[in-house]
């Protein structure tokens, strides 16, 4: 199992291993919160002074033989199980209510009897999930950031049973992991979730350029398709969104962008993931049985 952590990657960072398509890889994925002595210690996010902090380390990277940028690669999340207690908090000038709640704060939350014990006393049924999933970005990865490679995006379904579609942007690849959650909601209007360690077992498919490209994530779980999008504001990503749903369905069935739109706001779900971040990330939600009905062949690539 792979338990090599780093808090900074970027192209030319080495992989922790390679693999091939279709390869499974084990990695302990550390908690956001694992390395952090002292919460009232941890700077403002997104500032010079928090930058390095030891915040959400990542596991990877992981070279994919063969890939090369226009190419896209499917993860599959088999296994996501905590391996220690987990913990949330409120970070200095974080959140949805950042104005209200300045003073940060770390509550624990116990993993046992398969759930999470919000302070010890209320419990909270366990569903994991990693809040990043990630191609490497050409430009490096930013701690905490997200976009079109995917990075911390926060997005409940991406759990096991889910499958990660992401471009790939460098060759190799270079997918890497990061902030598991024992327990996580849409939305995480403080910025976190029952932060653990995890295991994770995963498998890597590469797929060739050729066919339909994606430029962005989507997720398959539960018989849905699930479209990501992202913008500085919360606006500007649900626009993002729709615009990749659109092209989505339009692309992959017999309608036309008008009524892909129209569909769309009949049956597509829209939920925020990230808090209030320089880039927030959402998703619209489809249900594949709609689609099929539509002229959808199943294949998301």
């Amino acid at each position: 199992m792979e338990t090599v952590y780093l808090f900074s990657v970027n192209p030319s960072t080495p992989p922790t291993q390679e693999i091939g398509s279709g390869e499974e890889v084990r990695l302990q994925v550390r908690g956001a919160f694992s390395d952090v002595p002292d919460i009232q210690k941890v700077p403002k996010p997104f500032t010079p002074a928090c930058d390095g902090h030891p915040l959400a380390p990542v596991s990877g990277p992981i070279r994919v033989r063969e890939a090369e940028p226009g190419d896209a690669v499917a993860i599959d999340l088999l296994e996501i199980s905590p391996t220690e207690d987990g913990s949330t908090a409120i970070l200095r000038d974080f959140g949805v209510l950042r104005r209200e709640f300045g003073n940060p704060r770390l509550l624990a939350c116990p993993v046992r009897d398969g759930k999470a014990w919000f302070a010890d006393r209320i419990p909270i049924p366990l569903n994991p999930n990693l809040g990043t999933v990630s191609t490497m970005p050409t430009e490096g990865y930013k701690p905490a950031y997200a976009g079109r490679y995917g990075g911390d995006f926060d997005q409940k379904d991406a759990r096991a049973g889910s499958r990660i579609h992401l471009p790939v942007m460098v060759p190799g690849a270079l997918v890497f992991f990061a902030d598991p959650h024992a327990a996580i909601s849409d939305g995480i209007i403080t910025g976190t979730g029952v932060e653990c360690t995890a295991d994770v077992r995963a498998r890597i498919t590469l797929v060739k350029g050729g066919g339909r490209r994606i430029d962005r994530p989507i997720i398959e779980v539960d018989d849905t398709v699930q479209v990501l999008g992202f913008g500085p504001t919360v606006e500007e990503a649900t626009e993002d969104a729709a615009n990749g749903a659109v092209a989505f369905v339009a692309d992959r069935t017999d309608l036309s962008r008008e009524e892909a739109y129209m569909l769309l706001s009949i049956i597509g779900e829209l939920r925020i993931g990230t808090s209030p971040r320089p880039v927030m990330a959402c998703r619209l939600i489809i249900p594949k049985a709609t689609l099929r009905e539509a002229g959808w062949r199943d294949t998301v690539i």
